[in-house]
């Protein structure tokens, strides 16, 4: 059963550090916008993954608006954590690249540690303080390679990638109270459904961009079936078979996927400080996994931030 669940595990991380490749290659038509990608991608997935619970469940994947907590909850996740991650990424990726934006996104781990010590009024241990330390001074290498009078990485990209480092943060506490009583695949799917209807108030998925391609439109399949519907399903199968701390480790698969591919196949150029930059980032998800599934169960029990 482990070797299953490291599988998928890879497997997720994989399609993940894939869909943000495609998303860069879709990007290079000007007509597409990564707020009109969001929405659909969302909306999409949300209704078909909820269509597919609702076969195997039936009406329970609809107990989650029984309760009035549970309906903010899930309007939160969905506009503060879902919404927040994928658009804010989606416009890093946007205005810079896939490997920069995944980079900069996996600094949820690191923001995560930040906010539950805040929200405990506790410091952080020892070794979370080196791991911030660690993922700022990568932050730092990546976005100036080491010269601190020049920026390498689009200022836009820079901001909208550490906004969503906030919404990967959001999106992995937010939905606690939910997960303890419904599925993780329901809360996702709720999520998904609830942020893409939230996006098309300002993007209305229906208002198609004029010439999209074929290429376009198999690359936009894929990013909804292959980049969020499996992938998401596949984390979740996972985290069934695994510990939190190994799935956590498993994660940092996506922005080397993402980087090698972006070296390879986009020609995206990486100078020296920027590589040492990246490792720093990716090295916290190890060091930061050491300690989470402890720090989460002591800190989130904590009545104070319940």
């Amino acid at each position: 059963m482990k070797k299953q669940g490291i599988i998928c595990g890879v497997l997720s991380a994989t399609l993940f550090g894939i869909s943000g490749i495609l998303a860069s290659i879709l990007f290079r038509n000007q007509n597409i916008n990564p707020e009109w990608l969001v929405g659909v991608r969302m909306s999409l997935s949300g209704i078909i993954l909820l269509i597919v619970l609702f076969c195997f469940s039936g009406r329970r994947v609809f107990e989650i608006w029984l309760n009035k907590k549970d309906v903010v909850l899930i309007i939160l996740y969905g506009i503060v954590g879902v919404l927040l991650a994928q658009s804010s990424f989606f416009l890093s990726v946007y205005f810079g690249d896939a490997a920069t934006a995944i980079i900069l996104q996996s600094l949820g781990p690191t923001i995560i540690v930040i906010l539950l010590s805040l929200a405990t009024r506790t410091l952080p241990s020892r070794l979370d303080i080196w791991s911030i330390l660690i993922a700022l001074t990568g932050v730092f290498l990546l976005i100036t390679n080491g010269n601190i009078n020049q920026l390498v990485v689009n200022s836009k990209a820079l901001f909208w990638g550490i906004l969503s480092a906030f919404g990967l943060a959001a999106y992995t506490l937010i939905p606690k109270p939910l997960l303890e009583k419904q599925s993780p695949l329901v809360v996702v799917a709720w999520g998904l459904l609830v942020g893409g209807t939230a996006e098309n108030f300002f993007h209305l998925i229906w208002y198609i961009p004029s010439q999209v391609s074929t290429k376009d439109w198999i690359i936009m399949v894929f990013i909804i079936i292959a980049g969020t519907l499996l992938p998401y399903a596949l984390y979740v199968m996972s985290l069934s078979q695994l510990k939190p701390t190994t799935a956590s480790l498993l994660s940092t698969i996506e922005p080397m996927v993402a980087t090698l591919l972006s070296v390879t196949l986009l020609h995206v150029h990486l100078r020296m400080f920027q590589v040492v930059g990246i490792l720093f980032i990716i090295s916290t998800i190890f060091l930061i996994s050491l300690p989470l599934e402890r720090i989460f169960k002591k800190r989130l029990s904590d009545p104070k931030i319940n």
